[in-house]
């Protein structure tokens, strides 16, 4: 998904975009920048009051400024602290804020994308956009814009007390000025250059990790330590690489603005000098107008710095934004209905299914009904289509070309949150949160009735084991269910979709890696959870749907054979052929 940084005309419409998510905070913005245009005028206070404290004050020629300028002076930085603090908070609140923002923009986008969205990403690469890269946005619309504010607005009254003092020498120092733009833009380039491939590569190491942790097991049993260690470390230095580039540009920065400052001032020394040697000017005037400038460069090269963070930022908003333009693959239609209580059947209408950026047809042509009660075993080899076809039916993906129907309507004509609704769902692959058990079963429920939760535990022969963990129902089951045994995790997920008590129930059956008892457990769940419902079962164990009302078999994305486990036999096709291959390896077994 990385692509190449946009250039400096994309740029000011991708900044423009990032600053749009400061409009809901508009109040407190222009509160900070009235705090900012204070400090910038406080600022330029100083400045301008050196000259009468040397030549009056020092000189002795007025006593009364020996007591004012100490006084003003105190009341000066007194309104600088007052400033700084209200516009640093100001903007830190409101940098917080849009990181709020944005993280719940990213996050709400990426719940919302369809299965199809998740089949070619890393989860570690979105993990890094939105915790690192969101991290460096912070930096471009807080640090950086009010640097940006208050470094613009002393530099805009510093000019006007210095061009108030002596326009020809104000004219002098700021002749710099014209070349102070090109190392700024050339170093913005390069810091947006090198974040951006330190972000790509920070990505890369977030999936490696996740990779990793998520299969220690495997790493460990194969005796992998060591080359994962070598992957890693060599992110690492890829990494390392990209942030000396920062860092070196980020070095280059100071000295290269304080060598062209270094000019202005020296030019400014040199005429101001002459001019006082020939009476044209006081000490306290160059001396007062000197400082001016010196202040005047600092928030000059200070700009650099504000910009190189910009630069940051703009490179981490460019890869936020790819997330966030993705288009939904499935939403809502702008006309959706709530689907009424199912009642009739469900239709996969001359159903086929393509990936997004593949030419290969997962699906093709695939036509059949399912009534209302009815028990239909999905079949066929790995690859075959099965999963991304039940997949259609909650609008996990939508079908490429044909229809999926529940009672006559199209599944896409719909509100999701209303089809899923009647939708219960048990996975192949477990999925339980670090949570309590109570919660794990009660997923998705916004009140949790425990007498009804124990009920449905027992159904699913998961309430014995439960009441012999240490806090009961109430005991965290770890990341993933770590703490419980496969057949454990199994009955609970059984238990969830009892609970949810939904017409259908799309079944992806998981026992094949359960022991003897467990597995006759689960499958006593199982044969529960089946009762009174409309069933999609997708049959691992060809044993196990011998009684399924009908058994389609999918072969290579199309329909093959349907019938009766009997009758399939009896046919000696795809499905005798698969039943028989598992028949003859369970008796090796």
């Amino acid at each position: 998904m990385s692509k190449a940084p946009l250039n400096s005309v994309d740029s000011s419409g991708l900044y423009r975009r990032l600053l749009g998510f400061l409009k809901p905070y508009v109040s407190r913005l222009t509160m900070a920048m009235f705090c900012m245009i204070v400090l910038a005028a406080a600022t330029a206070a100083m400045a301008w009051l050196l000259q009468p404290a040397l030549d009056q004050a020092l000189s002795g020629n007025n006593r009364h400024y020996i007591y004012a300028i100490p006084l003003a002076v105190i009341s000066i930085y007194l309104v600088k602290g007052m400033a700084y603090y209200g516009q640093a908070y100001l903007m830190g609140w409101i940098g917080q804020r849009v990181i709020f923002d944005l993280r719940n923009s990213i996050y709400a986008h990426l719940t919302s994308q369809s299965l199809g969205f998740f089949a070619h990403r890393k989860t570690g690469e979105l993990l890094a956009r939105i915790s690192y890269d969101a991290t460096l946005v912070q930096s471009a619309v807080s640090t950086a814009v009010t640097a940006l504010m208050r470094d613009s607005m002393s530099i805009i009254f510093l000019l006007g007390v210095v061009f108030y003092q002596d326009w020809l020498l104000a004219s002098i120092a700021v002749i710099v000025f014209p070349i102070v733009v090109y190392p700024i833009i050339r170093f913005g380039r390069k810091m947006r250059s090198a974040s951006f491939d330190g972000q790509v590569v920070m990505g890369e190491m977030t999936s490696l990790i996740e990779e990793t942790v998520g299969g220690i097991r495997v790493v460990k049993a194969f005796g992998m330590e060591k080359y994962e260690q070598s992957r890693f470390s060599a992110l690492i230095e890829t990494f390392m690489k990209h942030q000396m580039r920062v860092f070196r540009v980020n070095a280059l920065s100071f000295p290269v603005m304080e060598l062209l400052a270094g000019f202005g001032i020296a030019g400014v020394l040199f005429y101001g000098g002459v001019r006082v040697a020939d009476g044209q000017a006081t000490a306290g005037t160059l001396i007062s107008f000197l400082a001016a400038v010196i202040m005047l460069y600092e928030p000059v090269k200070r700009l650099s710095g504000a910009n190189n963070q910009i630069q940051q930022g703009l490179a981490a908003a460019q890869r936020i934004f790819e997330i966030l333009d993705e288009p939904l693959a499935v939403k809502d239609a702008g006309d959706a209905i709530s689907l009424p209580p199912f009642s009739n059947t469900i239709c996969f209408e001359h159903v086929s299914l393509t990936y997004a950026g593949t030419s290969k047809e997962v699906l093709k042509d695939v036509h059949f009904n399912v009534a209302a009660g009815e028990v239909i075993a999905l079949v066929g080899r790995s690859g075959a289509g099965k999963t991304s076809l039940v997949n259609m039916v909650p609008r996990f993906m939508d079908a490429s070309d044909g229809r999926v129907l529940i009672d006559g309507l199209d599944v896409r004509d719909v509100l999701q949150s209303s089809l899923r609704s009647q939708i219960a769902l048990v996975t192949q692959e477990i999925v339980l949160f670090n949570d309590t058990v109570l919660n794990n079963i009660a997923y998705g429920l916004d009140e949790v009735d425990l007498k009804k939760v124990k009920q449905v535990a027992k159904a699913a022969n998961a309430h014995e084991f439960i009441k012999k963990l240490p806090d009961g129902y109430d005991t965290m089951v770890g990341e993933r269910g770590v703490v419980l045994s496969g057949g454990q995790r199994q009955r609970l997920s059984l238990a969830r979709a009892l609970l949810k008590d939904a017409p259908i129930l799309i079944l992806d059956e998981a026992t094949s890696a359960l022991d003897t008892e467990s597995e006759r457990l689960v499958q006593q769940a199982i044969d529960t959870l089946m009762r009174g419902r409309t069933v999609l079962v997708i049959a691992h164990r060809l044993s196990t749907i011998r009684h399924a009302d009908r058994i389609i078999v999918l072969d290579d994305g199309k329909v093959a054979e349907v019938g009766h486990h009997e009758e399939l036999l009896k046919k000696s096709g795809l499905y005798a052929e698969l039943y028989r291959l598992q028949f003859e390896s369970h008796v090796m077994l």
